[in-house]
């Protein structure tokens, strides 16, 4: 009953949304209702750890954890005397020695509270005191670790102060919770990671605010409000995982509270897997992986430290496979950044820990390339580099030592990787070496269109040679614009050229038949037999019917791969529709694009660099402006530093367009 409701309130807003836009023929679109049936059951649908450990268990194991020795919060002792006993000889490697030094260096800049003053209790925009309980936490962390291997107190006193402010607020804004659990996490930190140092009264003091400010309000039955309970998003881990750590942290001043809470992290943090199940591929994409990531991880690593094990959870189909989506999809150039996603490298120390549970110096090498610069003392330093300098000391603690960039062999790690997914986005990615900044990498995305940061993308696909990129995602538009974040049907995300099907590497078909230059609902996915391999190269075909059905489309393949020796691309796509149809290939690159008399080839040109494009199949090359066909909308970005390589058809029922990018040496 309650999933027909939901399906028949969203049918109800899709018909709506048809109606304000001028459709009046809604009859064409009925094929939209059963998959916005899927969609209501999708969302009320939450995917519990049946197998999960009892509350009964868990106090069990709680008692029979009192009086724990510390730390255990992310790290053990083990990992504070590597570091001690470096320091003590001397014996610092390169990498280690400047993560030691950047985390010494930011912990004595924090000592200057002229500049690093303590933090008022203040609301941002979003009604929130999350920008603060993350520099808390970046704070204990630094200043936590800097006592810890240097012993001098001066630190310990400074986080102290920091700690006995946040308690000073009369609240940890619950009607933010992801701020909540945020300041619980840090204090949580402060607690364990000092607690040699804290008298009997300053722990009573952190252990009250924490169940006060956060495990009682968590422990509310209000499901509306503390929606993070059964969210499938990044709120889920953050919230379930900070809360979760504080319980264990404070285990011994309130058992009860802990027990039950700690039962419901093992049972519904899982929900939230399904963002990577069971391919790895996290479906908000590159940027947003870190955070969800890291707060799993927090936590299974400090259970694993509290109790001795996780339960189960690390067990999960895909949560093993997550660790490897950071360095998967690393280019040389930075990485495939589909959908609200940056260009840039995706780097976390939860790779180190991710490297020493599965033993992979992929990512502890990956993890390395992120090497700190000098530490500037400024107010904004703490916070500005890669997330904050708390990155530097976990590196530091969780970095295992017999992982080098000299000695570590990646030849195991396959060359062609292929990323499935069950609700979410699906890759494939190619590419002739590992951590190269000279090798060739091709990757290609099918997947679900209907995903939160998501595009209307299915089919597009990044391009790197040379040490440069020659096919080129837009990433994030404007988050301000209005309804960005609608990406049903009609969705106000697709009035954003970036996110649109002609904002991507992929095809448009009869773009004047539909509001939505893709179908908004599509799923297209990859299968084994559709890959193949043969002594030139690698292939795989995509199927993305689904995503132009609402275009007079009946077959839509792209078929994609790397040749010559992995050093060149060919995409070849096969399109069949029912009616005379408009049909565009686009490719957009920062390139200077030279065309042919013929239109057949076209030499692209790029930092001295050459690649050229040839068109084997129907139609010929020309360069459009990058921007939608019919003109610009309003909250477009400028990209007049892009250009688009352009394949146009008119008036066809079958074509085939087949493209090569080649190197030109």
């Amino acid at each position: 009953m309650i999933i027909l409701k939901s399906a028949a309130a969203i049918l109800t807003a899709v018909i709506m949304l048809f109606s304000a836009s001028g459709i009046t023929e809604v009859i064409p679109y009925l094929a939209v209702i059963p998959d916005m049936m899927k969609v209501g059951a999708d969302y009320i649908s939450l995917n519990r750890n049946e197998n999960a450990v009892s509350r009964k268990e868990l106090k069990k194991e709680v008692e029979k954890n009192k009086g724990k020795e510390h730390p255990f919060v992310l790290v053990k002792k083990e990992n504070f005397d590597i570091v001690r006993q470096e320091r003590q000889l001397g014996s610092f490697s390169e990498y280690t020695g400047r993560l030691n030094e950047y985390v010494v260096d930011n912990a004595d800049a924090l000592l200057d509270m002229t500049v690093y003053p303590l933090m008022e209790y203040e609301l941002d925009e979003e009604d929130s005191i999350l920008s603060i309980s993350r520099e808390v936490i970046n704070r204990t962390v630094i200043l936590g670790c800097a006592w810890q291997i240097t012993g001098e107190r001066k630190y310990a006193e400074r986080a102290w102060l920091e700690l006995e402010n946040v308690c000073g607020y009369d609240d940890w804004c619950t009607g933010h919770f992801l701020a909540t659990a945020e300041m619980a996490f840090a204090v949580s930190v402060g607690y364990d990671w000092l607690f040699d140092y804290l008298t009997q009264e300053q722990k009573d003091l952190l252990a009250e605010k924490t169940l006060e400010y956060a495990v009682k309000p968590a422990l509310s039955k209000n499901y509306l409000k503390n929606w993070f309970t059964w969210s499938k998003n990044n709120w889920n881990s953050i919230c379930y995982g900070g809360i979760g750590i504080a319980c264990m942290a404070f285990a011994d001043y309130f058992p009860e509270e802990s027990a039950e809470f700690l039962s419901m992290c093992y049972a519904n943090m899982p929900i939230a897997f399904e963002n990577f199940t069971p391919g790895g591929v996290y479906a908000e994409g590159p940027g947003y992986s870190n955070s969800g990531m890291n707060a799993i991880v927090y936590f299974i690593a400090t259970s694993k430290n509290y109790f001795g094990t996780d339960f189960g959870m690390s067990e999960i189909d895909g949560f093993r496979q997550l660790g490897k989506f950071p360095a998967y999809i690393t280019t040389p150039t930075g990485v495939f950044n589909f959908g609200d996603n940056k260009n840039r490298m995706c780097f976390t120390p939860v790779l180190h820990w991710y490297a020493s549970q599965y033993d992979s110096p992929l990512l502890a090498v990956y993890q390395m390339w992120d090497m700190p610069t000098d530490f500037v003392p400024d107010a904004s330093d703490a916070v500005e580099r890669n997330g904050s300098g708390k990155e530097d000391a976990l590196s530091l603690l969780w970095y295992d030592r017999s992982y080098t960039a000299e000695s570590s062999d990646f030849s195991s790690e396959p060359l062609t990787v292929y990323m499935p997914s069950d609700v979410g986005q699906e890759l494939v990615l190619m590419r002739s070496a590992y951590l190269d900044s000279q090798a060739t990498f091709a990757g290609i995305k099918g997947g679900y269109n209907y995903t939160n940061h998501g595009d209307l993308d299915i089919g597009t696909f990044v391009f790197d040679s040379m040490g440069e990129r020659w096919a080129e995602e837009l990433g994030p538009g404007a988050y301000d614009a209005p309804g960005y974040f609608v990406n049903l049907p009609a969705g106000g995300r697709w009035k954003n050229y970036c996110k649109r099907a002609e904002g991507q590497n992929t095809l448009v078909i009869n773009p004047d038949m539909t509001l939505d230059d893709q179908y908004a609902l599509a799923e297209c996915g990859f299968s084994f037999a559709d890959f193949r391999e043969t002594d030139d190269g690698v292939f795989c075909s995509l199927d993305m019917t689904d995503a132009y059905r609402m275009n007079a489309a009946t077959r839509v393949t792209r078929e994609f791969g790397l040749f010559n020796n992995r050093t060149s691309l060919r995409i070849t796509d096969n399109i069949r529709c029912i009616v005379p149809s408009e049909i565009y290939w686009f490719m957009h690159t920062k390139a200077d694009i030279g065309i042919s008399d013929d239109g057949k080839s076209a030499i692209l040109t790029l930092n001295g660099k050459q690649m050229k494009a040839t068109l084997h199949g129907d139609g010929a090359f020309s360069v459009m402006p990058t921007e939608a066909i019919g003109g610009r909308y309003e909250y477009d970005a400028d990209y007049s530093d892009i250009s688009k390589l352009t394949v146009h058809l008119e008036g066809v029922t079958k074509a085939e367009i087949c493209v090569t990018l080649e190197p030109v040496v």
